[in-house]
């Protein structure tokens, strides 16, 4: 499936490279013991599973103003459900394998350093662009 907006595409591949950088970097200074490592892998599977969730469900929201409803209440119940089953990955993370809550924290940043650094190159492009024009 192609994504229509290139920008979103974008974010998606950088938070997966900030995500692989900063499970190196916290490997390197857990001096190579892997839960630092599992911890942010597990933090950007975090919030990639909750970034699909939120865009599938604005996608549906926008089916569902054309098809009433029903389509609506399922849609909602589907998000729900996602971040129910999100809860009980978390605590499985946390609880039960005990991986690191900075590492896990860490990853779950991934999405946040990648719109970043797409709101800087946006900015920086603009203001060049500006510039060249005076």
């Amino acid at each position: 499936m192609t994504e229509a907006d290139p920008m979103l595409r974008r974010i998606e591949r950088s938070a997966v490279v900030a995500c692989g950088a900063m499970a190196v970097v916290a490997a390197l200074a857990a001096r190579g013991r892997i839960a630092a490592a599992a911890g942010v892998v597990a933090g950007g599977a975090l919030a990639g599973i909750a970034y699909r969730g939120l865009k599938d469900g604005i996608d549906a929201m926008g089916t569902s103003a054309e098809h009433g409803r029903t389509r609506a209440t399922a849609g909602l119940v589907k998000f729900f459900t996602r971040y129910g089953i999100l809860a009980a990955v978390a605590y499985v993370i946390l609880a039960r394998l005990g991986l690191p809550p900075v590492a896990v924290v860490a990853g779950a940043s991934s999405l946040v350093v990648a719109v970043t650094v797409e709101a800087l190159q946006w900015k920086s492009s603009n203001t060049n662009s500006g510039s060249s024009r005076r």
